[in-house]
């Protein structure tokens, strides 16, 4: 009897305790940039962000007749970026190249939701010419 007691009393801990790590991750998702009250901000604005992609992107040998690239990463609630993805790939070195250049990325103003400091998730598009 002690035994069954025991297991059912450690089976609710582990039941609460993965209840507990779900809800923490789920309150930590990133919201998406659209959703947010207070949109987090590149330092100098958006036209800044725009100068800062084309002063620092190296094309690589890129034999594509162009398109869009698309890079989704995360500002965090200190402004730093993170969690770099290549959403979409144009092939020859333009995604590694594209998260070379927003991995250097100063700190951005934080984004906000209901008055409280949130992470964000932010898509970028890179349109590229071709040279092929």
């Amino acid at each position: 009897m002690k035994r069954i007691l025991l297991l059912v009393i450690t089976l609710l801990i582990v039941s609460f305790a993965s209840a507990q790590a779900n809800t923490t991750m789920i309150d930590d998702a990133p919201y998406n940039y659209e959703d947010v009250e207070v949109r987090p901000e590149f330092p100098g604005g958006i036209n800044e962000f725009m100068n800062f992609i084309g002063k620092n992107f190296k094309m690589p040998d890129y034999e594509g007749y162009g398109g869009t690239l698309k890079v989704a990463f995360i500002i965090e609630i200190d402004g730093s970026v993170t969690n770099i993805k290549v959403v979409k790939d144009l092939g020859d070195g333009t995604g590694a190249e594209a998260t070379r250049v927003v991995s250097m990325s100063p700190r951005w103003s934080s984004g906000e939701f209901r008055g409280k400091k949130v992470r964000v998730l932010y898509e970028l598009p890179i349109k590229l010419a071709g040279q092929g």
